[in-house]
């Protein structure tokens, strides 16, 4: 890494991570990375595709040797957007506070569900859930222990532009 700033969104699916990640890096002209979209490109098959091919724990292998990979060879300033279960596996969290600043985007269950009733894209632990709230806020308490390790907390409700003003100026 050539001394890029690293800046890496983390939090539940529906979060916003995607939609904050572009805005970000639009305004302060860093590159984009959607985690789960560069691991797509270099496994050339799709998320779902790869789940099903080698189930989580295969995908979540795949997930971190992407996340070094992108690591390793950032030479612009960076930010990525990562899949909602990507800090809690394989030290991923600490791989992403050791080579730049990780922002957890923290969102109430009811918020995920509209972001994810509103949404096409396919999530594969999501597929097929009955109660999406239940699974949702159990997903939550799982992953919990991670998000909560990143250096700053926002709460996507209060979230705009300027929140990451003072975050980015210190990285």
């Amino acid at each position: 890494m050539a001394n890029a700033k690293v800046i890496f969104l983390i939090g539940m699916p529906a979060a916003g991570k995607t939609y904050w990640g572009e805005k970000v890096a639009g305004r302060y002209k860093m590159t984009f990375v959607d985690l789960d979209s560069f691991i797509a490109e270099q496994e050339k098959a799709s998320i779902s595709a790869l789940f099903a091919a080698y189930g989580e724990n295969g995908f979540r292998e795949k997930e971190h040797k992407c996340l070094k990979k992108l690591i390793h060879n950032a030479v612009t300033d960076t930010v990525v957007a990562c899949g909602g279960g990507a800090p809690c596996f394989n030290s991923n969290i600490q791989l992403m506070k050791d080579a730049g600043i990780v922002i957890y985007l923290q969102a109430d269950v009811a918020t995920l569900v509209i972001g994810l009733n509103g949404s096409e894209e396919i999530r594969p632990l999501l597929k097929g859930r009955g109660d999406m709230a239940a699974y949702l806020e159990g997903l939550l308490q799982k992953r919990k222990f991670f998000y909560e390790q990143a250096d700053h907390i926002l709460q996507t409700k209060d979230i705009s532009l300027t929140t990451f003003a003072e975050i980015i100026s210190h990285v």
